[in-house]
């Protein structure tokens, strides 16, 4: 379980986080919706501790890691996989040694059977073993996004977080990402947060859906209860419609 209380952070003069309260039940699917620049990617970042928060607190289990010291840190993100907007794989590495980086630094006890567990989680994301040995710069957008989860899964953690995992790709590689995320949170009972504003995605993959706005979660439930929801900033960020609550600034040039 994650649990969130109060959670503000400003960069500069920019308040991007307002207050956030959000709690996360093991084993579940939530999924953090919302406009480009509301905060999501900056919440799921204060949860592995990846930024500290100007105000509030933050619960990984009974845990509260947000004034934890360094070395108390690290044990709670070892329990933490995740996968980065754009994959991001090291381009010098290579397939194999891009999902062994967390093993050797965060499971030792598996570094004896690294390529076995390389090769056991390249064909739970749906690849073949015998890209170990190719460089990103050799994979398609979609590969990378699968070696991404694989290295994200790499050393069995117990929380995945997915920042935009569908971001760039075709809409049937997209599905192919959903039913991954379907998948491992099935084949290994972890306790998944994703952030997206692709809905599609959302509907698919979710147990719950929250709404960020204005620094706020303003809205979470199952899919169903979104879908069908009354709540006019929500109603307008499903639909994708420009006419509603929703303030968007458009320049126009003449």
């Amino acid at each position: 379980m994650i649990r969130i209380e109060g959670l503000e952070k400003s960069f500069g003069r920019n308040k991007v986080l307002r207050g956030v309260d959000l709690e996360i039940k093991e084993g579940e699917t939530l999924t953090i919706m919302g406009g480009s620049g509301t905060g999501k990617s900056v919440l799921i970042k204060h949860m592995v501790g990846l930024l500290t928060p100007d105000k509030g607190r933050i619960w990984v289990d009974d845990v509260e890691i947000t004034n934890l010291g360094e070395e108390e840190l690290q044990k709670v993100q070892r329990r933490f996989g995740y996968l980065f907007q754009g994959a991001a794989l090291f381009d010098s590495q290579t397939v194999g040694e891009n999902i062994g980086f967390g093993i050797k630094h965060l499971r030792p006890d598996l570094v004896p059977r690294l390529k076995e567990v390389v090769a056991e989680k390249l064909e739970l994301v749906g690849l073949k073993p015998e890209i170990a040995d190719l460089k990103p710069s050799e994979l398609s957008g979609g590969m990378k996004k699968r070696v991404g989860l694989a290295r994200a899964i790499a050393y069995e953690p117990d929380y995945i977080l997915y920042d935009e995992p569908t971001t760039g790709l075709d809409p049937i590689m997209s599905d192919v990402i959903n039913d991954l995320i379907l998948g491992v949170q099935k084949k290994l009972g972890v306790t998944s947060v994703v952030v997206t504003h692709d809905m599609n995605s959302a509907y698919k993959i979710s147990n719950r859906m929250a709404m960020l706005y204005q620094g706020k979660v303003v809205s979470i439930g199952t899919p169903d209860e979104i879908r069908n929801t009354t709540n006019p900033l929500v109603k307008q960020f499903v639909t994708g419609s420009s006419q509603g609550p929703i303030q968007m600034q458009v320049r126009t040039f003449e």
